[in-house]
């Protein structure tokens, strides 16, 4: 299992200093400037991997604003009425209006959707991700379940059968066919990309794929990943389980569709050989993918969180608990309480070692100024506290610039080690299951509950039917 790092700006200036690289990089048409492509080349020529997106991800983001506000009426008056009935309103607890206008938007926004990609000159797209010598090419997509998710039409709310996925389904798959077919993939790893929303949608859609003879397989997840809503329920095939307490959705919905898109390929009776999981950046989330697909099924995962908690956030992944997200605020408050940052990985190292990093200075100041409770504004540019610990306050001219460097890097490094951290082989499952498990003793209560509904999935047993 590995991390894609996205090939941007951010991460190629983070890595060239330090002639360190990631595992693979990601580069996505609608970024792909000469510029850009010139820098695919040479991490081709350095001989990594290097996957060719689609350039899906701003259009969905542009279906999304122009319907959110339609959408928003609808999670409101779902959300009322989950307050109301004590659950999530499904079936005959969704008032037939209600469920009316969340098919028509549904209905919308797929009809969007599928405009959008028929305008896309599928050769033109193809022709750029050739272009950039990629090895791996995630073929044109139709987005119209990932747009579904992002505004939260549910099925249990908008009714849809499994069939009103399937056409999606169908749809991307004959985008696939199209690159497949083409000469110029013969040697390269083409990935259908397929949607779903639940269990029974990813089962349906892996079993489509597996007599379509698909054998890569890659799924939008930052829409699951997204999701800040609960649940109470999950659904395998007709059988419905009540969970013990609501739970984050996107835990409960990443299991069921890992899981389902890999019991459908069993059930066809065929190997799926790799699924890429676009999007997936939280740390926490890794391990159901290796405890849901069957230990031949190679899995590479990529974000651009990494880039965007570094430089946005300010917010380090910290390598001795699974990636868990520090802020700089938080950790500069542990540095004057005692404890100090590992500096395990060597882009922090070459940082502190060119612009210090004085622990005993910044516990004298505090201890000198009454011992403050440490707050962002201690950590501007022009703070107290720049000149013990330039790494995890703001900074100026050069020293800012090599500190976001250093920050981005980190980033990547440590998902990077969490990834190579999965086994290969029979023992992968059982490792997942066992990092489950250990996650659950110290995350965050709203985490553990949604990592114990996953673990939930993940080992139920039901009758196929």
């Amino acid at each position: 299992m590995i991390f894609v790092a996205n090939l941007r700006p951010p991460t190629i200036q983070a890595f060239e200093k330090h002639q360190i690289q990631p595992s693979a990089y990601l580069l996505s048409t609608h970024r792909a400037t000469p510029s850009m492509v010139r820098h695919a080349h040479a991490i081709r020529e350095a001989g990594l991997p290097l996957f060719a997106d689609n350039g899906t991800k701003a259009l969905i983001e542009d279906v999304i604003e122009k319907y959110k506000q339609a959408a928003r009426p609808i999670a409101v008056e779902v959300r009322r009425i989950r307050r109301q009935i004590g659950r999530t309103p499904r079936g005959k607890s969704v008032p037939a209006d209600l469920r009316r206008q969340a098919s028509e938007l549904a209905h919308a926004v797929v009809q969007e959707c599928t405009a959008r990609s028929e305008q896309i000159d599928w050769k033109a797209l193809l022709d750029q991700q050739i272009a950039m010598n990629a090895t791996h090419i995630i073929a044109q997509e139709d987005f119209g379940g990932g747009s579904m998710m992002a505004l939260n039409l549910e099925r249990e709310t908008t009714g849809w059968p499994i069939a009103a996925l399937e056409r999606r389904n169908r749809r991307s798959l004959r985008l696939f066919e199209r690159v497949a077919d083409d000469p110029r993939c013969r040697d390269l790893n083409v990935y259908a990309v397929l949607s779903a929303l639940d269990y029974n949608t990813a089962r349906a859609a892996g079993r489509l794929a597996a007599r379509f003879g698909v054998t890569h397989v890659a799924l939008g997840i930052a829409g699951i990943t997204r999701d800040h809503t609960a649940v109470d329920f999950y659904v395998l095939g007709r059988s419905s389980y009540k969970l013990d307490c609501p739970v984050p959705r996107r835990y409960a919905r990443l299991a069921q569709i890992a899981r389902g898109v890999a019991d459908g390929y069993r059930e066809a009776g065929a190997r799926l050989e790799a699924f890429h999981a676009l999007g997936l950046g939280a740390a926490t989330m890794f391990p159901i993918l290796p405890a849901a697909f069957d230990a031949e099924t190679y899995l590479t995962i990529d974000a651009t969180s990494p880039i965007h908690d570094a430089v946005r956030d300010r917010v380090f992944y910290d390598p001795e608990r699974n990636g868990d997200r520090l802020s700089q605020l938080h950790i500069v408050r542990q540095i004057v309480r005692g404890e100090d940052w590992h500096f395990d990985c060597p882009f922090c190292q070459a940082f502190r070692d060119e612009h210090g990093h004085d622990v005993n200075g910044v516990r004298a100041w505090w201890e000198q100024n009454g011992q403050p409770k440490i707050e962002w504004d201690h950590l501007r540019a022009d703070g107290p506290l720049v000149q013990f610990i330039p790494m995890f306050t703001k900074l100026e001219g050069t020293a800012a610039s090599e500190a976001t460097r250093a920050r981005v890097a980190h980033n990547h490094w440590v998902l990077d080690r969490v990834t190579e951290q999965v086994p290969q082989g029979a023992t992968r499952r059982p490792w997942a299951m066992t990092k489950i498990e250990e996650l659950l003793g110290y995350e965050s209560l709203v985490t553990a509950r949604g990592l114990g509904a996953a673990r939930e999935i993940l080992q139920k047993n039901w009758h196929r039917s």
